[in-house]
Formats: structure tokens, C-alpha cells, sequence
């Protein structure tokens, strides 16, 4: 499995058919990339198939013995957590990470669980786990003028992470990487608990065919304080609305993005309508905005913000994962984000960031009302 599925198929579709060429029994499947080889004297037969983590759903229901995840860094990690590894459990089958660090997200999790398991769960090291960092510079598969070549090219960080397997060097092309660096050196990513006196807001991203994620933030004088974070995929916005409901927190609005006021041709209701029907009475619809721009204006929301840093956690690593889509062409990146795992939680806040100016902007229209006196008014 690699991040996409045609990253699985350039990388290692032409060797495994190579590897399996002169095998008896063998049959390859070009358009599923999928090789099965019968095994006669044992009655069954042995299937090796490639796909991609873009579409964790696509991939329920599947039985598997073992799973190589390449490049797991990039990947969607509810891949692993939702999907893979219940599919391991039937048959007991192993798994192998594999990545370049791509920042302390969730393959920088796994690896340090291998390391020293969950300690402040109780959780010891796994003993049936092997951890192994390959750095350029041990290896000696380089050679070493060529990696003072690739040094003298490259930033500091940019190197630090590709030869030297860094998780602490910056994620280069990162919209977010020195906020939330700041923000967690200033410990505003830490525990940061629901206070019942304040009202919460919540912030979508809608998915159709992709996930659907869900900021849950409360304004307290100038600190943007967020306290939840929920991404689903596969769902239905009935399950949002109970969801919200069960959390027990008091919402003064749900900010939704632009294309929540299009209609659906199968209802011809619009989704603000819809959760509207299902009881998220006051919606606020933000309009269609330049995405610089709202990269920008979550750049100012950040400094302003506290995260908690468990039950946001996959918003947080979405923050800090979000990045620019490289032209390998010219070598440059472009202005335009890539669309990856992180683009749900990221679009979600940056709903939030242009959506917090929108709520002020309704209250403030809202105490210019002219309001009636206590007079008495005669009707002539």
C-alpha cells in the first residue's frame, strides 16, 4: 500500500511482476495490479495486490496476511487504524512501516510506540516489534561526496529529513509548520477542557466521496480554544447531527462552508438545509473566498489558538501536514495546497478562520436592530 494508488503502481508493480514471471500457476491482472499464483499440492492460492491509502473505505473487507505501508508518513492514517489493522486480526498477520518522516505525525506515533510502547497508559514496549533507522550518512549505500552535493542543494531541514530520517526537522512546503511550532513551543497544544459557561462553535469541511471533519471551538477574549475535533468518512450528515448532539456541549453556531448552500439534485434541498431539518438550527454559510486568503487568515487564527491535544489530535496533525503541491516539473511548489489526508482537517479550519469574522460581523448587524421603546403605540 502506498499513499495513492498510482504511487503503488509506478513504484513496485513492474518488480513484482518481474520477481513472479517464471513462476508456474501464475496470473496477473493488469487493471486490478493484483498477481495470483495457485498452489496445487496445498488446494488454495496466493494473491499479492497493490492499492493506494486515499480511499481508507475502498479497502474494507479484505483479509490479509501481511501489509507493506509505503511511506506511511504520507498516507491517511485512519487507513491503518480503521481499516488494515482489524483486517490483520483475522488472520493474525504482520505489518511493515515504511516511510521518510514527514514531521512528528502519525508514522512519528507508531514509531514511537515500537520504541517505548504508551507510558502514560501503562502500555509497555511491544516485544514482538522491530524498529530499525536507516540515515544516509551509517548506511554508507551513498556515497559520501554525493550526499555533500545533495547538502550543498538543499536546506538544512530539507536534508535532515531525506538522508538523515530527522522527525524534528521542519515539513518543507508546509502552509502551518512554524505556527504550530510556536504554538507548541509556547504549550498552547496541551489539555484544554470544555467550559460550560462558554458557547461552542463548530466548524465543517463537508465531504461527499471524501471525509467530512468537524472543528469544536469557543472564543474567550482574544484565545480561539479548540476542544474537539471529529473527522468521518462514508456517513451520512443524520450521523453528524446525532454526533453533535451526544458530545452534550451548548453550540451557538455551526459555520459551514460555500458549497453547503448548493442544492442536491436527489432531494433538491441544499446539506444546510438538510441539517437544519435534523436540528442545527443556526447555520451560517461562509462565502466563496480566495484560498490564499484563508490560508492567511488561518495563519492569524493559530497564534491566537489552544489545542487540546488528544481529542484534536488528528486536526492538529492535519495543521501540521498541510502542504504545498510540488511541480516536479519545474522544480518549484506551487500555490495551490495539495490534496492529501490533511486537506480535510485544514479546509475545515480554514473555514473556521474566515467563518470567526462572519459571526462577528452577524453580531454586530444584529445589535445595530433598532429596537422598540416601552411606549405604548396607537394603530390609527
Amino acid at each position: 500500500m502506498a499513499p495513492t494508488y498510482g504511487q503503488a503502481k509506478r513504484v513496485a508493480w513492474d518488480i513484482f511482476k518481474d520477481l513472479v514471471k517464471n513462476i508456474p500457476g501464475v496470473t496477473i491482472n493488469e487493471s486490478d495490479l493484483r498477481i495470483e499464483i495457485a498452489r496445487p499440492h496445498l488446494g488454495d492460492k496466493v494473491r499479492i495486490l497493490l492499492v493506494g491509502a486515499e480511499n481508507p473505505d475502498s479497502l474494507r473487507g479484505l483479509y490479509l496476511d501481511g501489509v507493506v505501508l509505503d511511506e506511511y508518513a504520507a498516507c491517511d492514517p485512519t487507513v491503518w487504524t480503521q481499516v488494515i489493522r482489524p483486517a490483520l486480526s483475522d488472520r493474525m498477520g504482520w505489518a511493515i512501516f515504511i516511510s521518510t518522516p514527514k514531521g512528528q505525525n502519525h508514522f512519528y506515533d507508531v514509531y514511537q510506540f515500537a520504541l517505548h510502547g504508551d507510558p502514560e497508559n501503562g502500555v509497555a514496549p511491544p516485544d514482538d516489534w522491530y524498529v530499525v533507522t536507516y540515515r544516509a550518512s551509517e548506511t554508507g549505500i551513498i556515497p559520501i561526496g554525493e550526499l555533500e552535493a545533495a547538502r550543498g542543494l538543499m536546506s538544512e531541514s530539507e536534508y535532515e529529513q531525506e538522508f538523515e530520517c530527522s522527525f524534528s526537522a521542519a515539513l518543507v512546503g508546509a502552509y502551518y509548520g512554524k505556527e504550530m511550532e510556536k504554538a507548541e513551543r509556547e504549550g498552547r497544544i496541551g489539555k484544554v477542557p470544555y467550559d460550560p459557561s462558554v458557547l461552542v462553535t463548530t466548524y465543517w469541511d463537508l465531504g461527499i466521496d471524501d471525509a467530512t471533519a468537524i472543528w469544536f471551538g469557543q472564543r474567550v477574549g482574544k484565545e480561539i480554544r479548540w476542544i474537539d475535533y471529529v473527522e468521518e468518512s462514508g456517513q451520512g450528515l443524520d450521523y453528524y447531527a446525532k454526533l453533535l448532539e451526544q458530545k452534550g456541549y451548548v453550540y451557538e453556531a455551526h459555520v459551514l462552508p460555500h458549497d453547503a448552500k448548493a442544492k442536491e439534485l436527489g432531494t433538491g434541498r441544499s446539506r444546510e438545509e438538510t441539517l437544519k431539518k435534523l436540528g442545527l438550527a443556526r447555520t451560517r454559510v461562509v462565502p466563496r473566498s480566495d484560498v490564499a486568503d484563508g490560508i492567511n487568515a488561518s495563519r492569524l487564527v493559530i497564534a491566537q489558538s489552544w489545542f487540546d491535544v488528544e481529542k484534536c489530535k488528528k486536526g492538529i496533525d492535519a495543521l501540521k501536514n498541510y502542504e504545498r503541491k510540488w511541480d516536479p516539473k519545474n522544480k518549484v511548489f506551487q500555490q495551490r495546497p495539495l490534496h492529501n489526508w490533511a486537506s480535510h482537517g485544514a479546509d475545515a479550519f480554514r473555514t473556521g478562520a474566515m467563518g470567526m469574522d462572519r459571526l462577528e460581523k452577524d453580531d454586530r448587524d444584529q445589535q445595530k436592530l433598532p429596537r422598540f421603546s416601552q411606549h405604548k403605540f396607537s394603530v390609527v
